[in-house]
């Protein structure tokens, strides 16, 4: 559990078994009085989606009011800011990159960019029922059971993502989004044109527009570790950048923070992390 100065309230928890696999956490999120520090939430994409209940207000998220139970969170290559206010309760899933998609019966290529998309747009998934059944048992452990047991309901009447994607995922992670799509489809033995159709239609997204997220995710870690007037410019070549100006261009695209702001926010957080919904 954490509470960081912007006065949410966080509870994540790792699922076992077959889940651990598909999940990437079980979250639950309060809000409270902010403390110094502005009231909002970095939900800083990762490839991933998730899904999204409210047992509280309607969460404003990019200066935008969201109604309803429930809602799926699509592939996004922009970090959202969630506003935090006392009447904020909000449950969730966030789904491994390439998983999402297949539990929940959707092409991810339809969810992208979508920013909260209300339940009522999923064909194959009965998210307002869901959430009235979540909402008829109190607490976190006991709403994340019963979240479980219908995740893995629909893993097992799930086709899982190609393991060619997996592949392909774990390698941008392990180059850590540094490798070219060229040398990625070559690692792969498949043609550049197949992974992009695959990436579109089980991720959302393309292999570059993965490959930047990624990027930026690592250049996020060095930033928070960057010491001494020069850090930013060694975060830059440590990301993979070869120059200042690329890394500082894709940083403030995806964060909409240039990467010195981010330095300084990071700061007044004490070096907590935002939370992905």
């Amino acid at each position: 559990m954490r509470r960081p100065a912007t006065g949410l309230t966080l509870h994540q928890l790792r699922p076992r078994g077959a889940l651990r696999h598909v999940v990437q956490s079980l979250w639950w999120a309060k809000g409270g009085a902010p403390g110094p520090a502005e009231g909002v939430e970095l939900l800083h994409p990762d490839g991933g989606l998730g899904v999204v209940f409210s047992f509280g207000t309607s969460p404003r998220r990019d200066a935008r009011w969201h109604s309803g139970p429930a809602w799926v969170d699509g592939p996004s290559l922009r970090t959202a800011r969630l506003e935090v206010n006392a009447g904020l309760e909000l449950l969730g899933v966030r789904f491994l990159p390439g998983w999402g998609g297949a539990l929940l019966g959707e092409a991810p290529e339809y969810l992208a960019e979508a920013g909260l998309l209300p339940a009522q747009a999923l064909r194959h998934r009965a998210l307002d029922a869901l959430h009235e059944r979540l909402q008829a048992v109190e607490g976190f452990a006991a709403r994340a059971a019963l979240l479980e047991r219908d995740l893995l309901a629909w893993l097992r009447h799930s086709e899982a993502p190609s393991p060619l994607l997996g592949a392909a995922l774990e390698w941008q992670r392990r180059h850590r989004g540094q490798g070219s799509i060229t040398a990625l489809a070559e690692a792969l033995s498949v043609g550049p044109r197949r992974l992009q159709r695959l990436f579109r239609r089980q991720l959302g997204l393309s292999p570059k527009q993965y490959a930047r997220v990624v990027r930026v995710a690592q250049g996020r870690a060095l930033i928070k570790r960057a010491e001494g007037p020069g850090a930013l410019t060694e975060a830059a070549y440590a990301a993979g950048y070869c120059d200042q100006a690329h890394f500082v261009h894709d940083f403030t695209a995806v964060t909409g923070l240039t990467p010195g702001e981010y330095r300084r926010h990071v700061r007044r957080r004490e070096g907590e992390r935002g939370l992905c919904l």
